[in-house]
């Protein structure tokens, strides 16, 4: 009645899930072979993982040819504890499991009549014998020494084969473009629509772990011809854990710019180097970041929780002087942007195989106001400040994994990821637009050539010119780009002639 129970709810789980899955699983494995001192297989070894970083503990017994398999491993450090009775208690410490890897651990166990506990310390195993990928991950610990910027991205330049490339769409990866990769948070594809690029972003506070994959991934990936990128955020534990979170930074932080390259306003044929801070002055600026993170328990090894909440306040002040000089007096505008970062995740294990985790990944995000130009060809009669639109974006993913002895893992994954732009200020104005390109060729003053009396005055300005901004001739309610992905998976581990899974 008992298995019978725990089956029904694993079940219950699995079915309630089933409109909302996924199919990349952040999780790893450990397989081995427990043997005695002569080399013997031993089956009936009670084989039990535990980590900081996984609720609760997974226990498996070896098979009849020693063998055992642990699966659905959160990424974290763990100590593997080996029992049987009529032998000496092992355990290994300090074993790494990374996010899709799949490491070997064999132990050899000694008979004791005296019951003793053998703790073994050697290096964690690094190869993944299981896989052909080509990659590095990232942990916590890891980017936490190295100096990088607010966004996950900004540090896997760190890895061989990958650079930041403005002309390739961001991250390229072995050559390949920004637009050719595919970015997962916590298994969730958060892909662009669109064009393909990173579409939503995560502080380094909100992450556990980054993983990159250049080449050789699996079938699931089959989008991408760069690399894989996939996020893996943080979770609580059995201890309460938080910190508070400030950054700022401002136009007195920063030195003097440097000099621009431009066409000259007033003659688009002379090329020059302008520096804007001695003409214009310093462009003011302010950067506000303050939030919060608190991890921990409802009830241990059986409930946790994650949350963090990191709002982003960045104001923008231009001067600008009007080309030509005296059209309108320089004024002075104001641009503000404001991200509403958050994420939450609560991880359970209600029954001794099944682990449950759901997460959210919100970057809401809007500005207000716009700048004109530096160099003044903007239009003084713009709606410069009254301009502005709402960007909400979220994902959501929610796991399962239950594992039926050594050689069966039930998995199931959810996710739904979601993108808009809309509450566009003002809406069109609905009126005539004039841009001035540039000087007709020959005529490098207009006003006075042969065609002066056909072209109203109003419509001769410095190259560039143009009545109204693109935004204020269009106008856009809502622009909804939404995923969803489910999948349900049945693994079968078996030894026929070596070791297969199904």
């Amino acid at each position: 009645m008992s298995k019978f129970r725990t089956f029904f709810f694993a079940l219950l789980g699995l079915i309630l899930m089933s409109g909302l899955l996924i199919a990349q699983a952040p999780t790893g494995k450990m397989i081995g072979t427990v043997t005695d001192d002569e080399g013997i297989p031993l089956p009936g070894i009670t084989v039990e993982a535990s980590s900081p970083k996984m609720i609760g503990k997974s226990a498996v017994i070896t098979d009849e040819n020693g063998i055992y398999r642990i699966f659905a491993l959160p990424s974290g450090q763990y100590t593997i504890r080996y029992t049987l009775e009529g032998f000496n208690t092992v355990v290994r410490k300090d074993i790494f499991i990374r996010a899709g890897q799949t490491i070997t651990v064999d132990i050899t166990m000694t008979p004791g009549t005296i019951e003793e506990e053998i703790t073994v310390l050697g290096r964690s195993p690094l190869v993944d014998v299981k896989s052909t990928t080509k990659g590095m991950t990232m942990t916590r610990q890891f980017f936490e020494m190295l100096p990088r910027g607010r966004n996950f991205d900004t540090l896997v330049t760190a890895i061989p084969g990958v650079n930041t490339e403005s002309y390739l769409g961001g991250l390229s990866v072995d050559g390949a473009s920004g637009a050719e990769n595919m970015y997962y948070i916590d298994g969730m594809d958060i892909t662009n629509m669109d064009i393909g690029t990173r579409d939503q972003s995560a502080a380094f506070e909100f992450v556990d772990e980054i993983q990159i994959v250049a080449s050789g991934y699996q079938a699931e990936f089959g989008g991408s011809m760069g690399g894989v990128i996939n996020v893996i955020t943080r979770s609580g534990g059995n201890e309460y854990h938080g910190e508070i979170i400030g950054y700022y930074m401002s136009d007195k932080l920063m030195s003097k710019e440097r000099d621009t390259l431009r066409l000259d306003p007033e003659d688009v044929t002379v090329a020059e180097y302008v520096n804007y801070q001695d003409m214009y002055g310093k462009d003011k600026c302010n950067y506000y970041e303050v939030g919060f993170s608190l991890g921990g328990y409802v009830i241990k090894d059986k409930l946790w929780f994650f949350g963090s909440f990191l709002p982003i306040f960045h104001n923008h002040v231009r001067h600008v002087e009007w080309v030509p000089a005296g059209t309108a007096p320089g004024s002075d505008h104001e641009y503000k942007r404001t991200h509403m970062n958050g994420q939450g995740k609560i991880t359970a294990q209600p029954l001794r195989d099944l682990r449950l985790s759901a997460s959210f990944n919100n970057n809401f995000y809007k500005y207000r106001g716009s700048e004109p130009p530096r160099d003044g060809t903007g239009s003084p009669t713009s709606n410069w400040a009254g301009q502005g639109f709402d960007y909400p974006t979220w994902s959501g993913t929610i796991h399962a994994d239950y594992t039926l002895g050594t050689n069966l893992l039930l998995s199931a994954r959810g996710g739904y990821f979601y993108t808009d732009q809309n509450n566009q200020m003002p809406p069109a104005l609905g009126v005539p637009q004039w841009r001035f390109v540039k000087e007709a060729p020959g005529y490098a003053d207009t006003e006075n050539s042969m065609y002066s009396d056909d072209i109203p005055a109003s419509h001769i300005h410095a190259g560039g010119w143009q009545s109204i901004a693109y935004n204020e001739l269009m106008e856009t309610n809502y622009n909804i780009r939404k995923r969803m992905s489910a999948t349900l998976d049945l693994t079968y581990h078996q030894n026929l002639c070596g070791e297969h899974a199904w």
